[in-house]
Order: C-alpha cells, then sequence, then structure tokens
C-alpha cells in the first residue's frame, strides 16, 4: 500500500502480514494433506523400538553389573574407603572402691603422666579399717605366742612324766627281784610266805603304778600333738589377718585415682562432693598423641589386602595433606558378627549385602604439626596400596 501524506504518495515498504498455517486438526471441511498419515505411525514406531532397547540393556546392566561388580573391585591395585576413622587405644577408669568424692586433682582436657594424681576418696573409713586389721594381726601373732609356751610347758609336763616313768620301772624292777628273791627263799625254807606275799604285792603294785605313768605319758604327747594342730590353726588365721591387713590397704590406696598412663584426659564424669560406688565411671584418659586409623572396608575390597603393606590417609580436618600407613591387623569377623542384634538370614528374608571387615592401619612418620593435631574420632579416607611388599614374617 501506498501511504499519502501531504498529498505525496510514499510508497509502503514494511512487511505485509502472512496469514499463519492452517494447523487444525484434519476435518470433513479441512482434508489432512496426502502422506501426512504415513510419517507419524513410522516415527512412534521408532520411539517405542528405542525404549524397548532401552530397557533391555537396562535389565542386562541390572543383572550382570552386580554378578561382577565385585570381581572388578577386587581387581583394583588401590583399594579405598571413607568409612574410616581415627581411633585411640582410651583407657576409661572407674572407681574400685565406694565413697564420697573429696576432689578432682585435673581439670578437662588436662594433659596428665602416668602416676599423677587425678582424684581422691573420703578416706576415714578406709583408714579405721586398716587399724582394725592391724591390730587383728597383732592378737593373731599374740595367739601364736601363747599356743608355742603352752607347747614348751608340754615338754616340760612330757619330761616330767618320763622321769616319773624311770623311777616307777626303777621301783618295779627292784619289786621284781625281791618277788624273785622271796619266790626262791621259800622254796629253800628260808623266807616265809608273808614276805612272799608281800613282795608279790609290792611288785604288782609298781606295775599299776608304771602302767599309769605311761599313759599319763602318752596323754600328755597327745596333747603335744593338739597343740601343735592348734598352732597350725594360729599361723593360718594369722595369715587371713595379714591377707586382711593387706586388702585393707589396698582399698586406702584406692582411695587416690592415679593416671595408669599418660594422655590427655576427657571430661570428668564426677565431681566433688558426689557418692560413687564401684565401677563409677571416673574419667577417660586418651593416649595422644598416639592414634591409629581403623578402616571398614566391604569384603570384596580385601582379597589382596594383608598385613604389613602400605597405605595412605587423607583426613578430612587437613585437605591436600597425605599421611603414610602400613596395615596392622586384620579384624578377625565382619562388623555385624559383633553386633548386638545379629542378623538371621535363615528366616526366608535373606538380602545379600556386602559385609564390611574392620582394618587397623597404623600411621607412620606423622609430620610434628599434624602429629599434635590428629584427635581420635576424625574421619579420614583411607587407600591401601595392594601392591607394595608385605614386610610381616608372620605372613611370609
Amino acid at each position: 500500500m501506498n501511504a499519502i501524506v501531504t498529498g505525496l504518495v510514499v510508497p509502503d515498504n514494511r512487511p505485509q502480514s502472512v496469514p499463519a498455517p492452517d494447523v487444525r486438526a484434519p476435518t470433513a471441511h479441512h482434508p489432512q494433506p496426502k502422506g501426512a498419515t504415513q510419517k507419524r505411525p513410522r516415527r512412534r514406531s521408532y520411539l517405542a523400538l528405542a525404549r524397548s532397547a532401552v530397557i533391555v540393556v537396562g535389565i542386562g546392566l541390572a543383572t550382570v553389573i552386580p554378578l561382577g561388580w565385585g570381581q572388578w573391585v577386587a581387581g583394583f591395585t588401590n583399594q579405598s574407603t571413607d568409612n574410616a576413622y581415627l581411633r585411640a587405644d582410651t583407657t576409661r577408669i572407674s572407681t574400685q572402691i565406694s565413697g564420697r568424692v573429696r576432689r578432682v586433682a585435673v581439670s578437662d582436657f588436662q594433659a596428665v603422666r602416668a602416676g599423677q594424681l587425678l582424684g581422691e576418696i573420703e578416706a576415714s573409713e578406709y583408714y579405721a579399717k586398716v587399724s582394725r586389721a592391724t591390730a587383728s594381726v597383732a592378737a593373731a601373732d599374740v595367739a601364736i605366742r601363747n599356743v608355742d609356751s603352752r607347747i614348751a610347758l608340754q615338754h616340760r609336763t612330757i619330761t616330767q612324766a618320763d622321769a616319773a616313768i624311770l623311777a616307777i620301772s626303777a621301783d618295779r624292777d627292784r619289786a621284781a627281784g625281791e618277788y624273785g628273791r622271796q619266790t626262791a627263799a621259800v622254796e629253800d625254807g628260808w623266807s616265809t610266805s608273808q614276805r612272799l606275799e608281800d613282795a608279790l604285792a609290792a611288785n604288782r603294785r609298781f606295775e599299776a603304778q608304771l602302767a599309769e605313768k605311761q599313759a599319763e605319758a602318752d596323754a600328755q604327747r597327745q596333747q603335744l600333738n593338739v597343740l601343735g594342730t592348734q598352732r597350725e590353726q594360729a599361723l593360718a588365721e594369722l595369715e587371713i589377718r595379714k591377707a586382711d591387713l593387706a586388702l585393707a590397704r589396698i582399698e586406702l590406696g584406692r582411695t587416690r585415682i592415679v593416671a595408669p598412663i599418660d594422655g590427655v584426659v576427657n571430661v570428668s564424669s564426677v565431681r566433688a562432693g558426689q557418692y560413687v560406688s564401684v565401677g563409677t565411671r571416673f574419667i577417660s584418659i586418651v593416649p595422644l598423641p598416639k592414634v591409629h586409623v581403623v578402616a571398614n572396608y566391604k569384603e570384596t575390597q580385601l582379597g589382596k589386602v594383608h598385613v604389613g603393606q602400605a597405605a595412605t590417609i587423607k583426613v578430612d580436618m587437613f585437605p591436600g595433606r597425605e599421611l603414610k600407613g602400613r596395615v596392622e591387623q586384620i579384624a578377625p569377623a565382619t562388623g555385624a558378627e559383633f553386633a548386638l542384634l545379629p542378623a538371621d538370614n535363615a528366616t526366608g528374608n535373606f538380602t545379600k549385602v556386602a559385609q564390611r571387615i574392620a582394618v587397623r592401619i597404623a600411621l607412620v612418620d606423622v609430620p610434628q604439626d599434624l602429629r599434635k593435631a590428629l584427635r581420635p574420632g576424625m574421619s579420614v579416607l583411607s587407600t591401601i596400596h595392594t601392591d607394595t611388599a608385605i614386610d610381616d614374617p608372620a605372613i611370609k
């Protein structure tokens, strides 16, 4: 079109609008173009075929990968896991006696040395026990000395009894001789029957006295044996009293709680004035800087792992830093075996899950700055190099 402006005719060069194509569905008034009915079904068939192929490949991968994944992973030279943490042989100290806490001698997170005082329990009761046990030992010792005196007296009594036996034996022998002489004299007519009877009576009297003295001596010797048994009992009682005294002194010593190792104390579980019983948790000591790594590897990763192989440790707290390590121990069983409620796979609900086995890794040549900063419980990435030499003679 041409625009008329102030009597001039100006040509209109603007693009003319083109009517949009008619995309309405074919109807009786708008028939579909020829050939369109053949292209759409073919395109849909291609999409269905591709979808089926993807499903088949997915099913195949889902079937094959689980079967070969473990063997594929086991063939790796470097076995890694982030299910690994720093650990330490922490010593947890508990009270061995009951009583009221007199004082806690250390503060939280304080470094301590072996033998250093950690706390005290009121000791007055235990001092009294030591005093009583000491008195019992003294009494038992006096009882032994008393028995020894009675034994010495009994020996003298037996000596006297033996002397009496010797005297009676001499009288009996003299009476027996007199009886023999009177018998011969009566037979020869030199003595009377009265003298013979007197000699016989005297002989029998001394025989009876000798038997009595011998019986008394035997009784005294038997009494000596009884006293010997009593002395053995007194000695045993003395040992019991000494043991009681030793226990009392041990309990007294346990009122002072000392550090068994060097390390750093954790937060104390008790406070001054608190009553504690036997077995109450008092404090824990972490033996810093002695730490190691416990890495929980899948069972499929440990086919080539042995004690002595080298390892690399990366601590999450120190990105970019690597520590050297060495495989020190491998757990004797999987973690599931030590669970409070082990899994029962015989119930019919079995689902195979790769089990994990703990591997203890010792740190080697730790830099001084990291040595002071490492703490048990830190997360690490552990990598074991299975192509390294095994330097443990026990497995060669």
